[in-house]
């Protein structure tokens, strides 16, 4: 078994096989001193002397987001979260994104204009979050995250990463941010040490 050859450098590997397949995972560094992961499943068919190979390569810059959309998927399996009612894909034809919002009227720039306590709690969340789903804007989704608990910011805390990872477009890296930032809100209560 060979993992796909290329001109750049590899700065890490990894390889393991189920049955007839083998997956190769490859931390590349390219000439511009960014990196790369190259992904490469490579099956063998012995009847037919053939072997059939895919590879993915995700750049630097996207490795964030494809870690966040796995997680997101990977904690719909894990907590049976699977349905296939709902997966049907749907295309979006109104942009409900922070670009479909005037400027002042977006989280962070109103923040910075009108400090932190202008802001609603699905706002604040917002920041924390930064992005929703293809169906869900992030105000949207921070909404249905604040009904959850009755619009009670004080009742945020009482929520685990799993109740976090059940809403559509929170997976582990986000429910990991909401409640560091939860956490640090609470020591920020107690008094000085010093």
């Amino acid at each position: 078994m060979e993992t796909v050859k290329t001109n750049y450098p590899t700065l890490a590997s990894e390889m393991f096989s189920h049955g007839r397949k083998s997956y190769f995972i490859d931390v590349k560094k390219a000439n511009n001193d960014t990196h790369f992961v190259l992904i490469t499943s490579s099956e063998s068919f012995p009847d037919h002397h053939t072997r059939y190979r895919r590879t993915i390569q995700l750049w630097e810059e996207d490795l964030a987001m494809f870690a966040e959309a796995l997680s997101m998927v990977l904690s719909k399996i894990a907590y049976g979260q699977l349905d296939l009612q709902e997966a049907k894909m749907e295309v979006v034809k109104d942009p409900k994104g922070m670009k479909a919002i005037a400027e002042s009227d977006r989280p962070r720039e109103k923040l910075h204009a009108l400090g932190a306590d202008a802001l609603s709690n699905e706002e604040l969340l917002a920041i924390l979050l930064c992005t929703g789903t293809s169906e869900l804007s992030v105000l949207d989704l921070c909404g249905k995250i604040m009904r959850s608990v009755d619009n009670e910011p004080s009742r945020l805390p009482l929520l685990a990463a799993k109740d976090y990872c059940r809403f559509p477009g929170v997976g582990v890296a986000k429910s990991a941010t909401m409640m560091a930032a939860l956490e640090l809100g609470r020591r920020a209560q107690l008094p000085a040490k010093h």
